[in-house]
């Protein structure tokens, strides 16, 4: 199955540069938050963070989210699932 990816047309970052949101360096800190503040503006956010947590995304920004933050989302998704698949057993 091909997921819905229709939210990404209507993204605050729709065709920026990529590497603003892929941190890297020295300057790590404040591009994390100039990424941020893109994110802030967007009207799908909440669709970018889910995709990167389902899709397992370790790297960048994703919804207003630094890598640590989806770590801490992606972990409470997971425990999540395996609660939910255990209790349907």
């Amino acid at each position: 199955m091909i997921p819905n990816l229709d939210w990404m047309q209507h993204a605050a970052c729709a065709g920026m540069d990529p590497r603003a949101f892929f941190t890297v360096g020295n300057h790590a800190r404040a591009q994390v938050n100039e990424a941020r503040k893109v994110c802030a503006t967007c009207p799908v956010r909440e669709q970018c963070a889910d995709w990167a947590i389902q899709t397992g995304e370790r790297h960048g920004v994703w919804g207003g989210m630094s890598q640590q933050q989806l770590r801490q989302r992606r972990r409470r998704f997971t425990s999540r699932a395996r609660t939910d698949t255990r209790a349907a057993s």
